[in-house]
């Protein structure tokens, strides 16, 4: 981990997904620019020494807003953001996970893994215990699928299993059907990031329908 507490990730995510993200920051940082028009916030007609501390006061409401997830005009924020709730939604943000082995950090896509076929990165930092957090819950939860995933393997050398999500149309029999099935308990890290990613991109647009 970084040794200033922050990790830079990049996660894969649906196509249109980086436009979305655009707009979204952009309509935040207008609403930015608004919310810094409020009379409380102007410095006209103040001393050198009034005025720094109103420009100090601002600066920590942003910090504040932004925490809260009621200011999303930055990446940093918006993803942090909805990967937290996405964590809380899925019930992890209070469990603990022991840590995961070095297995679960080593290259390549873990068995069951949906991550292939997505077509553009978003790169984004994130406080280092934040990730660990996402690394440890997923793997506490995968790995029982991803031993018996791997067993499936041994028993079933020469098919091909899909790579990246599945169609609502896709209908998988025999063996591939057993593979789907134990997969869909895999929560890879890069599901939590692409969630966490479009819910943070929902919360901005929210925000932002208020000041339309």
């Amino acid at each position: 981990m970084a040794a200033t507490g922050v990790s830079p990730v990049t996660a894969w995510v649906c196509e249109g997904t980086r436009q979305r993200l655009t707009h979204a920051l952009e309509d935040q940082k207008t609403r930015k620019l608004m919310l810094s028009a409020a009379d409380r916030w102007q410095t006209y007609d103040l001393s050198r020494n009034e005025a720094a501390q109103v420009r100090a006061a601002w600066q920590a409401e942003v910090a504040r807003m932004r925490q809260h997830g009621e200011l999303l005009d930055v990446i940093d924020a918006l993803v942090v953001f909805g990967i937290s709730e996405e964590l809380e939604d899925r019930g992890w943000a209070q469990r603990r996970f022991r840590r995961a082995p070095a297995e679960a950090r080593l290259p390549g896509r873990w068995p069951g893994s949906r991550d292939g076929g997505y077509k553009e990165t978003v790169q984004m930092r994130l406080p280092s215990t934040l990730a660990a957090k996402v690394l440890d819950a997923c793997w506490g939860t995968s790995a029982p699928y991803i031993t018996r995933l791997r067993d499936w393997r041994d028993r079933n050398p020469g098919i091909v299993v899909p790579r990246g999500p599945l169609d609502d149309s896709d209908e998988l029999t025999g063996p591939l059907a057993e593979y789907e099935r134990l997969a869909s308990h895999v929560t890879t890290v890069g599901d939590v990031y692409r969630a966490g990613i479009d819910r943070g991109i929902g919360a901005a647009e929210s925000l932002s329908s208020h000041y339309a």
